[in-house]
């Protein structure tokens, strides 16, 4: 599907961005803190950032006149590996910051001064925001990136040419 010769990329940007993400997340699991869940939005606009570094170096790489399509495929690829390899290590962390997360009862981890919408699970929606921002947060941030850049990053605004990460 994709040419062999950007899949080394994706992952080298997918795997940055990921860690982007989850340098704040570390810190908001050693808080344990409601209040603290700005650090997962922090990590959220890191990740929209690196994406957006990504998508400057790529079309940089094309001489600065990288096809939309290929550009929109390109970002959306490495939103959506910085996704994955985010919510493994998410839950690689979860492991290790919440051990007793299968033991019976609330677990010692639970996030403090939660409201009570958050739920009433063993973590009180610590794993829930973990999870909904390493997919919902960064897909989001990604997918901005991956559409705006494309449109204003262009040199050669007047025409497109076919898209060359895709094998057609």
């Amino acid at each position: 599907m994709f040419k062999k010769e950007y899949l080394s990329s994706f992952l080298k940007w997918g795997i940055i961005a990921a860690i982007g993400f989850c340098i704040p997340m570390l810190i908001f699991l050693t808080q344990k803190d409601y209040a603290a869940t700005w650090w997962l939005f922090v990590g959220n606009g890191l990740f929209l950032i690196v994406i957006a570094m990504y998508m400057l170096s790529f079309n940089k790489s094309q001489n600065e006149n990288a096809s939309t399509q290929t550009m929109l495929a390109v970002g959306h690829t490495a939103t959506i590996v910085g996704i994955i390899i985010s919510c493994i290590i998410a839950l690689i962390l979860i492991f290790v910051f919440v051990p007793d997360i299968f033991n019976s009862g609330t677990s010692e981890s639970a996030l403090a001064d939660a409201p009570a919408q958050t739920g009433t699970g063993k973590t009180h929606g610590l794993i829930f925001f973990l999870f909904m921002n390493a997919t919902i947060g960064n897909f989001c941030g990604g997918s901005f990136a991956s559409i705006i850049i494309p449109y204003t990053a262009r040199r050669d605004q007047t025409k497109d040419k076919k898209t060359e990460v895709l094998n057609n």
